[in-house]
């Protein structure tokens, strides 16, 4: 340890003395040769950058003198890079030319893999929401902003609160991720609980469709959601550098505004974001939807070193919330909510040595969360969660390359108030992770092992005795894909993950109103285990993206509520207790893209899950039927027109005692401009849902017995860059 601290005081006390030299160029338009403004342009391994003037160019000046790789990005355009030898006191000119794409690449993703890679190359279905997506699918909540994705589904409770399901799994089964860790609110434990992340705060969203313990642990047996802010500067920024985004939606009479602000000093960057969002009531076709009104505050503050091989970092995030949810009758439970995160990272890198990176996160997040019946408050949840995660990451060894590595969790659950119905606890929770993966020729091979080991101590509530419940898992993923030409590959995987029964399954006994019914948990519950194989098929080139999954995932141990048939003397609710059974879902997303002519591109989207016990012959219940989407887009540089049609066809497998329901389909239109002025890049995106105002109901909907989907909705949103 004495020598590594003294390495890096020594390199931090010679960076500046090493020779220098300045990369600079310009940045235009492959096709029409007109420059761009506010393009990103950065260094790797330095993690330095800068934007480009109005003129489209840039410089970067006292580069130490080595090996570089120039990263240049623009929204809409395909990321390219560059690589660089910068020799003593050399100045380098460069003409970088982007590509316009009207179809969507897979860019870089950071989301179940070890490096930095293309979804492209990884085993697992992957889906990316960039800035492009973002400007056209923004909505008031996370959830909803997924829902497009093949295979990502929306639970509908009000504008702004909804769940995402991942091939018909949802809650504690998906797990949501604030850049790479837990995010620590309450929103998987029961469907009136709120996503505590502000949707116009978010850069990038990473999805992974199926079981991801082997990376995440518990809670991910369906599939994990990374929202990805960069709090953490990645980059040192020459000059200022941000974005201002406004947006305003009819249908809630919704209205939110958020900047983001980057500056580099030295070695040093720095980075703040502040947002606010207020909406009203929802309007569905038929009447005005009372109690969905909202508002939330987020903000959020962090700094950054970056040196070559070595980076660290801290930032705090903010998020503040008040809303309420539709019930249908005369009462309107509102909720309150706040959650600070406190993030650490650093990472190490090493040259010519066996260990080629060390890197380490640690992060707490405290979650305070209010239910209030008449303005009083009836229930009062606070959680705090402590994780640290560990990697090491070896060498190439040949056509060998992994990683080594630890985590601890622990989280502690404590709720007041004359509405608690299950059990305060704690949980521990340690993991060991190795990770590899082998290339040879046009195969790559990963896979990995994880070992988890829980402990869930719960105090004494009610009748009941405090208890104290260990779990033991393995977990593994492996999985190859193989370049069957230029263009297009196969992968094929396997993944077992796992889940921690909720507390709530375990130890609850009593009313809980946000599902209408009276919970007794079950402490001789099991952890679920799922096993999933996926097989894909997948095509890319400049003016096509096709991508084919078939996946078939059992579960055994699955928990449900089993409707019991008694009623509850005191509160007149049925009674339901916590179950477990042996379950099955399958299906299949298929996603074609394709640019016939240039600018002119036109997508078809289907996906299909069932899912059914397999003990017995019956259905899981809230499983989305079958779906299309079907969209034609005109997109140049400046300017974006396009309309798509979703079908979703009626749910008639359905669980006992769930009602079917029938299919719909509704008309989508969207407007896009980019406009360069002044050396800032304006965009602004209309887009209009629902065109016909049509009244329908969705499988998924927690409100559809009393009240049907949102009517029509014209949404702007503007976004500055500078």
């Amino acid at each position: 340890m004495r020598k590594l601290m003294l390495f890096a005081i020594i390199l931090f006390l010679n960076i500046n003395l090493l020779a220098q030299g300045t990369i600079r160029g310009k940045v235009i338009d492959k096709t029409t040769k007109e420059p761009l403004p506010s393009a990103d342009v950065h260094l790797v391994e330095l993690k330095r950058g800068t934007i480009t003037q109005n003129d489209g160019t840039f410089i970067i000046n006292k580069v130490p003198a080595g090996n570089y790789i120039l990263e240049v990005s623009y929204i809409g355009y395909k990321k390219t890079q560059k690589k660089i030898n910068l020799k003593d006191d050399e100045t380098i000119d460069l003409d970088i030319e982007l590509e316009q794409t009207a179809i969507s690449l897979p860019g870089v993703v950071v989301t179940g893999t070890m490096y930095e890679r293309s979804a492209f190359e990884i085993h697992q279905p992957i889906a990316v929401l960039d800035e492009d997506k973002l400007g056209l699918r923004l909505s008031d909540n996370i959830a909803k902003t997924l829902s497009y994705e093949p295979g990502i589904n929306l639970e509908f409770n009000g504008s702004s609160v909804g769940r995402p399901v991942i091939r018909g799994l949802t809650g504690t089964r998906i797990l949501i991720l604030d850049n790479g860790v837990r995010i620590g609110d309450a929103s998987d434990l029961s469907p009136d609980h709120a996503i505590s992340f502000e949707p116009t705060s978010v850069e990038r969203i990473e999805v992974i469709r199926g079981p991801a313990s082997l990376f995440y642990g518990t809670n991910s047996v369906g599939g994990v959601i990374n929202i990805i802010s960069e709090d953490i500067p990645r980059a040192i920024h020459d000059k200022l550098r941000g974005s201002l985004r406004f947006t305003g939606s009819s249908v809630n009479s919704s209205l939110s505004g958020s900047g983001v602000f980057d500056y580099g000093i030295k070695n040093f960057g720095l980075r703040g974001e502040f947002g606010y969002r207020k909406n009203g009531n929802l309007r569905t076709p038929i009447r005005l939807l009372e109690n969905t009104e909202s508002n939330n505050l987020t903000s959020s503050i962090g700094i950054a070193y970056h040196m070559k091989n070595f980076t660290t970092g801290f930032a705090f995030r903010n998020y503040q919330g008040d809303y309420g949810i539709p019930t249908g009758d005369e009462e309107h439970p509102r909720f309150k909510i706040n959650r600070n995160k406190f993030a650490f990272r650093s990472e190490l890198g090493f040259e010519n040595s066996k260990i080629q990176g060390l890197e380490l996160q640690i992060n707490q997040t405290d979650y305070d969360h209010k239910e209030l019946e008449e303005g009083e408050v009836a229930t009062h949840i606070k959680t705090k969660t402590l994780t640290s995660d560990l990697k090491l990451k070896h060498a190439k060894i040949g056509n060998l390359s992994g990683m080594l590595g630890s985590s601890f969790m622990y989280q502690n659950y404590n709720t007041t108030g004359e509405e608690k119905f299950y059990a305060d606890a704690n949980l521990y929770l340690a993991s060991l992770i190795l990770y590899e993966e082998f290339e040879l020729n046009r195969l790559t091979l990963q896979t990995g092992i994880r070992y988890d080991f829980a402990r869930v101590k719960s105090k004494e509530f009610e009748d009941i005795p405090s208890q104290a419940k260990n779990f033991s898992v393995f977990s593994t993923s492996a999985g190859f894909v193989y370049k069957l030409a230029d263009p297009m590959n196969l992968t094929l995987s396997f993944s077992r993950g796992f889940r921690i029964p909720s507390l709530q399954e375990l130890f609850a006994y009593g009313p809980h109103l946000g599902t209408l019914s009276f919970e007794v948990g079950n402490p001789d519950l099991k952890a679920e285990i799922s096993n999933e194989i996926d097989f894909s098929l997948r095509w890319l080139t400049q003016r096509s993206n096709v991508e084919v999954s078939l996946f078939l995932n059992y579960i055994n141990n699955f928990v449900y509520p089993h409707k019991t048939g008694e009623t509850d003397s005191a509160t007149g609710l049925p009674i339901y207790k916590y179950m477990s059974a042996n379950s099955v879902l399958r299906g299949f997303e298929a996603k074609f893209e394709f640019e016939p002519i240039r600018y002119l591109s036109t997508s078809i989207l289907v996906d299909y899950v069932e899912g059914k016990k397999r003990d017995v012959n019956e259905y899981l219940p809230f499983i989305p039927p079958l779906r299309g989407i079907v969209g034609i887009e005109y997109r140049t540089a400046k300017y974006h027109i396009g309309a798509e049609i979703k079908l979703v066809s009626s749910q008639n497998k359905v669980a006992p005692d769930e009602a079917k329901t029938p299919g719909y389909g509704i008309i989508n239109l969207h407007l896009g401009l980019r406009l360069p002025f002044s050396g800032l890049a304006h965009e602004i995106n209309l887009n209009i849902e629902n065109l016909t105002n049509k009244t329908y109901y969705d499988h998924l909907s927690r409100i559809k017995e009393f009240a049907p989907m949102p009517g029509r909705n014209i949404s702007l949103i503007y976004h500055l860059l500078f």
